[in-house]
């Protein structure tokens, strides 16, 4: 598993690079701006937690990886709530028809953020327990460079606004340490993990995958902020395309 890790932290390295991390650095953008994104995260961190409920813990269980995975989930299952919460104090909890709020969901805008969970579920189907580790080393990877970018942004924002954002603030941050939760010396458990040839191999391909799916989210996201505005959150700017939503 210690190849598997230092896998990780190299593509880790390489997420951070991301056009969508940089901007989160740009502090000559207003804070609130750097964050307009937020509505289309919606089907990412409403499924997150099933992806813990339901696919990710496995219980009864006698093996050891799958114990250690199921202690992860409870921690990581319950954050939408904090996104909810932040929806509402960004200015973002638009009134709009139940229809149209669908129809965004369930638009070309957000589909790549809507496929992270579906294919994290795909990939890790059938595969060990031992394994799925390293897929939540990536995840957990990818969370830790995300918020601590947007915990520096929520700062700036609470400084003004008085409100404590506990999604994309030090509260989400500080939870997600870059590593599964639940257990204690969790990184010295796993370095101690020894693969087969053939578990490595699932290993590597796996944690590619995640980081796929997520930079591919990104991708989406960062287009959205170039062509969405916070007056016009749920509307596309771009010139001759039909919007896909706007507000009641």
């Amino acid at each position: 598993m210690k190849e598997v890790l230092t896998f990780v932290e190299q593509k880790k390295h390489e997420f951070a690079q991301h056009p969508l991390c940089k901007f989160l650095q740009d502090k000559s953008i207003d804070p609130r701006q750097r964050l307009s994104w937020a509505p289309c995260l919606t089907p990412f961190s409403m499924a997150f937690g099933e992806l813990n409920r339901v696919v990710l813990r496995q219980e009864p269980t006698d093996d050891p990886y799958q114990a250690l995975i199921n202690k992860h989930t409870y921690e990581d299952d319950h954050h939408w709530i904090w996104f909810l919460e932040d929806l509402e104090k960004l200015g973002l909890d638009h009134d709009m028809r139940f229809s149209d709020a669908m129809r965004f969901l369930w638009s070309e805008r957000t589909q790549k953020t809507r496929d992270v969970c579906h294919k994290i579920a795909l990939h890790t189907f059938g595969v060990e327990p031992v394994v799925i580790l390293a897929a939540i080393e990536a995840i957990e990877a990818t969370g830790n460079v995300v918020l601590s970018l947007t915990a520096e942004v929520a700062q700036e924002l609470q400084q003004a606004t008085k409100h404590n954002y506990r999604y994309f603030g030090q509260h989400h941050f500080c939870v997600e340490t870059g590593h599964a939760m639940g257990t204690d010396d969790v990184e010295a458990l796993l370095e101690k993990i020894q693969f087969t040839e053939e578990q490595h191999a699932q290993a590597i391909a796996l944690v590619d995958k995640v980081f796929e799916v997520f930079t591919e989210s990104l991708d989406e996201l960062m287009d959205y902020i170039q062509t969405h505005s916070l007056d016009q959150p749920y509307a596309t700017t771009r010139a001759g395309k039909t919007p896909v939503l706007s507000a009641a």
